[in-house]
């Protein structure tokens, strides 16, 4: 009924959320899907619950994200009330979209969930997936079983390659199956430019992120015996003035670098606010999504997840290394 709906030749208005502050599997998912109903000549909006980085601005049709502010409220609740589809990509809890959930549970519109995230509430339609190494690739699969492959155009497979790239670490994670590569070929196929993709995706190291990734790693502490490396970044240590929330992505990953560690966990506190929050990043079986669910909050996936302390910094590292002793089986044998 819903790929009828959406394939026929009736009109459709339909909104596109992606999750708050987007990244690259996000953004990329979101923006293919926004060139694609354009197609099919549906009337689409695709509405960013916050601002997204602007490494990303270079991506095709990034001048057309309505970012959500109190300067464009009523504009994206009207947009939501006269809606007929409401798409969530990836991500699948209306906690990930700040304020606006409040907007589209007034919504009569149909709610369709793309996302690759365990344990999604229940939508709708539902292209959930946990099992695919990024939403791009449902995005994909959403497209193929329309029978519409032919309509992937350069902007879409550029979109969607950089949703792969972005949430495989360059193809480097163990979720990267066979399905991931073929994909993958098949976008290399509509003739994007990978040089240039893989040159806009490295990493900008400005000042203001080298200063923070320097004293993240002056405080970095290792756990020989639990096989884990922490570090934290306080309000005193971020330039207010110059800083972009991309300006503390990877540092995580410098302690997943270090040989025999297999967890790695960055605490962030932001002007002194509340929650703190914490990354999480793993190799090999040791499920952080489970460990940032029981203990944070938080979710995410295996091997990269997310959560929240309501406690001070001091504190919230206190409890995580209470709590590190009670998994020392699963970190020494992680493999």
């Amino acid at each position: 009924m819903l790929f009828s709906n959406i394939n026929g030749i009736n009109k459709k208005k339909i909104v596109l959320f992606p999750h708050n502050n987007p990244d690259g599997d996000a953004l990329g998912s979101s923006l293919a899907l926004l060139f694609y109903f354009r197609k099919l000549k549906h009337d689409v909006d695709l509405i960013s619950p916050t601002e997204y980085p602007e490494s990303f601005q270079w991506l095709p049709g990034t001048e057309d994200i309505l970012v959500f502010s109190k300067h464009t409220e009523s504009l994206v609740k009207k947009k939501i009330v006269n809606s007929d589809y409401i798409f969530f990509i990836d991500f699948n809890n209306f906690s990930r979209i700040n304020k606006i959930k409040n907007l589209i549970l007034c919504s009569k519109a149909k709610k369709i969930l793309i996302d690759h995230h365990p344990y999604p509430f229940c939508f709708d339609f539902m292209f959930s997936d946990p099992t695919v190494a990024a939403t791009s690739i449902l995005v994909f699969r959403f497209i193929s079983d329309m029978n519409n492959l032919d309509k992937i155009d350069k902007k879409i497979a550029t979109c969607l390659y950089v949703g792969l790239m972005t949430d495989t670490g360059f193809f480097r994670f163990p979720s990267v199956t066979s399905e991931t590569h073929f994909i993958a070929g098949k976008l290399i196929e509509k003739g994007i430019d990978i040089n240039s993709i893989y040159d806009h995706l490295q990493e900008k190291y400005n000042e203001n992120r080298l200063k923070l990734l320097s004293k993240a790693l002056k405080k970095l502490k290792i756990i020989k015996k639990y096989r884990t490396a922490y570090t934290s970044i306080k309000s005193s240590d971020i330039n207010f003035d110059s800083y972009k929330p991309e300006d503390k992505e990877g540092i995580i990953t410098y302690g997943l670098g270090i040989k025999n560690i297999v967890f790695s966990v960055l605490f962030f506190e932001e002007k002194e606010k509340f929650p703190i929050k914490i990354s999480f990043r793993s190799k090999g079986n040791f499920d952080v999504n489970m460990f940032a669910r029981k203990h944070f909050r938080g979710g995410g996936h295996r091997n990269a997840a997310g959560g929240t302390s309501e406690k001070n910094l001091y504190e919230s590292i206190k409890y995580f290394l209470n709590i590190i002793p009670y998994y020392y089986k699963p970190l020494m044998f992680s493999i």
